[in-house]
């Protein structure tokens, strides 16, 4: 038998070697471009920034295996790199951290626009530990987000606990998953301005008219659904013209804002208010009825008459006043429609009676003290009225609180699930953070009623310090949550 040719032996070994690093490497790039086409999927698929912050955590985290990264933006007012997101330990410890173009590896990726790759953080004294507040990092990966203007919005930080646990390629890959990021965000940021342009009225700040309907008729259905009263308000600033022909248009357009802020500041955070076109605002009042609206209105037209004035000179300065209309569902009508023919008519019977008044069902007249039970115990008119099986007539709730800066602070529910609702807040919650809340029953029968824990899944900015909200019941209460909705229908 003869034995084999050591020399092709030798070769042929190198030649399996050789195709077998090369399969492994295709292998790898096949993974390493799957995991891109994912990025670019999961990104494309977020429209608003809050759902992209899920989705970001969740990718980087699980679909890329990263253990601690942080994503720092670009404050537009400050020009300061924020936290925006980052796993558990990074966000616990440097959470608050913020840093100037220029300032550590991260400030000179934001100032370069080029990524950087530290296989040794201890060599290298540029590198700051995130101002001294998060240790245990061994390599650090910062690349940039650039938007279409090729300027640096933001900066990803991808560390390890070990030193030369990077491989030089990977800043190559990881610069590839910041620009999909970068598109992704960019996207969601255009659509948002657009959404929030759509939304309100570009001078005043409030709702537009034609998301105002949209919101006034969901608010009809429910009042149909739960039968409860809604009412509608329907005002107008009186002579507004005189002002604009005698004082200009700037001096208008300031009196049209001041008043949007008096209606916006004095109104239950469910409350709806709009500029209808104009010097003429609506405003929709969710769960209340034909007199508590013209108490309200009355209060409001009060306000405007002793904080605004129509002239921007102190010789002939002069009191600004506002006409009401006042329209309630079902008395008044069955439709949005209905009902704001009938304030509209209402409002200018009050015109053609001399101005500066309310006209309603129940209308105060003008100089007798409004009896506004509605604003001063807003508990007992919140949209919410549940009656759990457990508890008694005497005990339903009234409203359902969440806990903020150690202070119970109001939820104005839109609509309820039985693993969580939707709410507006006056605060921003901050998404995936744990908060306690209680169902209120009647202060005078019992107060709290229980208490539970929700989780931030969704947050949305509406503006003027308005914040829709949408939380997931925590585990552990799901059952006394869906006991305390089931009565909701």
């Amino acid at each position: 038998m003869t034995a084999p040719d050591s020399t092709f032996s030798g070769l042929d070994d190198r030649l399996f070697l050789s195709a077998q690093r090369e399969s492994e490497a295709l292998k790898e790039r096949l993974l390493e471009l799957y995991l891109l086409y994912t990025t670019s999927r999961t990104c494309s698929m977020a429209m608003q920034t809050s759902t992209l912050f899920i989705k970001i955590v969740d990718l980087l985290k699980n679909a890329l295996g990263v253990e601690e990264f942080c994503l720092f933006l670009k404050d537009p007012a400050s020009g300061l790199f924020e936290v925006w997101s980052a796993d558990e330990r990074v966000m616990a410890a440097a959470g608050d951290v913020s840093f100037c173009s220029g300032e550590g590896i991260s400030g000179l990726v934001a100032a370069d626009g080029k990524p950087i790759l530290v296989q040794d953080v201890s060599q290298d004294k540029r590198f700051l530990h995130y101002k001294g507040m998060l240790q245990g990092i061994g390599s650090f990966l910062s690349v940039p987000l650039l938007g279409n203007d090729n300027q640096v919005f933001g900066v990803l930080n991808i560390h390890k606990a070990k030193p030369q646990a990077f491989r030089e390629k990977d800043k190559e890959f990881f610069c590839a998953v910041a620009h999909n990021l970068a598109v992704a965000m960019e996207r969601a940021r255009l659509f948002e301005n657009a959404r929030q342009e759509a939304m309100h009225d570009q001078l005043t700040g409030i709702y537009n008219r034609r998301f105002f309907l949209e919101c006034a008729e969901r608010e009809l259905s429910k009042s149909r659904r739960d039968n409860h009263s809604v009412s509608l308000l329907f005002l107008d600033i009186d002579h507004f013209k005189d002002v604009n022909d005698n004082f200009g248009h700037v001096f208008g357009d300031q009196v049209l804002r001041q008043v949007a802020a008096i209606l916006q500041n004095d109104i239950r955070q469910s409350d709806i208010p709009a500029r209808y076109g104009g010097e003429e605002f609506v405003i929709i009042l969710p769960a209340t009825s034909g007199q508590d609206a013209c108490c309200l209105a009355e209060k409001l037209r009060r306000k405007v008459a002793s904080e605004l004035v129509a002239s921007p000179r102190h010789e002939a300065r002069r009191t600004l006043t506002m006409t009401v209309g006042v329209a309630s569902f079902p008395e008044d009508g069955a439709s949005i429609t209905e009902l704001l023919v009938v304030a509209d008519r209402r409002l200018y019977k009050g015109k053609g009676e001399g101005r500066n008044r309310v006209v309603g069902p129940a209308a105060p007249t003008p100089g007798t003290a409004p009896a506004d039970n509605r604003r001063r115990n807003p508990r007992q008119r919140a949209a919410l009225r549940v009656m759990p099986a457990h508890v008694g007539a005497d005990r339903m709730v009234h409203s359902i609180d969440i806990m903020h800066d150690q202070q119970w602070e109001f939820c104005a529910l839109i609509d309820v699930s039985r693993e969580g609702f939707n709410s507006l807040v006056s605060f921003e919650p901050r998404l995936g953070a744990d908060y306690l809340c209680r169902a209120v029953a009647d202060p005078r029968n019992g107060g709290t009623l229980q208490q539970f824990a929700v989780q931030v899944r969704h947050v949305e900015e509406l503006g003027n310090s308005r914040y829709l909200m949408g939380v997931e019941v925590g585990s552990h209460d799901v059952s006394s949550w869906r006991c305390l909705c089931s009565s909701l229908g």
